[in-house]
């Protein structure tokens, strides 16, 4: 017979629910559904989704991408300084 751990009280203090946290986030449940189907980490337990916390705002920073600087300007920037 498999033996189970008892569950810590504060498991779902690491959680927030979808609804609330979408709010919190300024987006809607349906950017949220988005994201979760992108890889967003939740939980799906009494009928509710739960996000996680921590792992949500590490996805979100980890889907940040920095844009690269314009060549163009580089090249203008080096034209005009050998003009002078």
């Amino acid at each position: 017979m498999p033996t189970t751990k008892p569950l810590d009280p504060d498991f779902l203090a690491e959680f927030e629910r979808e609804d609330s946290w979408a709010e919190g986030h300024g987006v809607c449940q349906r950017t949220v559904a988005r994201y979760r189907a992108l890889g967003l980490p939740y939980l799906f337990l009494g009928g509710w989704v739960w996000i996680h916390r921590r792992g949500a705002s590490e996805w979100i920073a980890s889907r940040v991408k920095r844009r690269n600087p314009s060549r163009h300007r580089k090249s203008a920037f080096i034209a005009e300084s050998r003009a002078v």
